[in-house]
């Protein structure tokens, strides 16, 4: 679910970007931020696996980007839009506990 909840974006990109009009600035940003996002979730996943263990990290990371999911269907300008794609990135790091 991570990686779909991650990349479900990109095929409906054009659709958002005009939905929202968004400029090609905008849409490299959000692509930026979610790569970012999980970047730093990596990073800090692997002392959550230590101190608490791969289960309880990958669940507290669904739950914790489970509204950032919800929250696109109600994204409506840019900054929502690139603030959901830098939260739902963090959904990436649940391969570092599945490893």
């Amino acid at each position: 679910t991570a990686f779909i909840s991650t990349f479900a974006a990109v095929p409906l990109m054009p659709i958002i970007r005009d939905n929202l009009n968004l400029t090609g600035a905008d849409v490299n940003n959000a692509g930026i931020a979610a790569v970012t996002g999980t970047i730093l979730s990596r990073v800090g996943m692997g002392s959550v696996c230590d101190v608490y263990g791969p289960r309880y990290g990958h669940a507290f990371l669904m739950l914790g980007t489970a509204p950032a999911v919800f929250c696109m269907a109600l994204v409506n300008d840019a900054t929502s839009f690139l603030l959901c794609r830098l939260f739902i990135g963090f959904s990436l790091a649940t391969f570092v506990a599945t490893q």
